[in-house]
């Protein structure tokens, strides 16, 4: 029997992780019961739906090119205590710090593209 390599790649898996975290990140406000600023709420719910959105759309292979949108979206969701000054608040805070700190992470994995494949060999 000849040996046969196939190459996967795990972009799609990796992007799939990013549209969970947009999910997550929308859902907080309710779960956590956010009582801090009404902007961390809004934050949330706008910027976790588009996460979701452009991470489905890399993942299913629409439009590939999306990655990028998702690192500039994990790089927001990081930022926006900050930037939108509800950091004094543990909880929204919490989420939105986790939230961007993994699609980054994941985003930034995915830039590289080819050289995340999975071999698989068999005789």
């Amino acid at each position: 029997m000849r040996k046969v390599e196939e190459r996967v790649s795990l972009l799609p898996k990796l992007n799939t992780v990013n549209a969970i975290a947009g999910a997550v990140l929308f859902c907080c406000p309710w779960v956590l019961s956010y009582e801090g600023p009404l902007l961390a709420s809004i934050n949330a719910w706008i910027f976790g739906l588009v996460l979701m959105v452009a991470a489905t759309a890399a993942a299913t292979g629409i439009w590939p090119k999306l990655n990028l949108a998702c690192l500039s979206i994990g790089v927001w969701i990081f930022a926006a205590p900050w930037a939108l000054n509800f950091s004094n608040y543990a909880d929204p805070t919490t989420s939105h710090l986790a939230t961007g700190a993994i699609v980054t992470l994941v985003s930034l994995a995915c830039s590289g593209g080819k050289w995340i494949t999975r071999t698989h060999r068999w005789r």
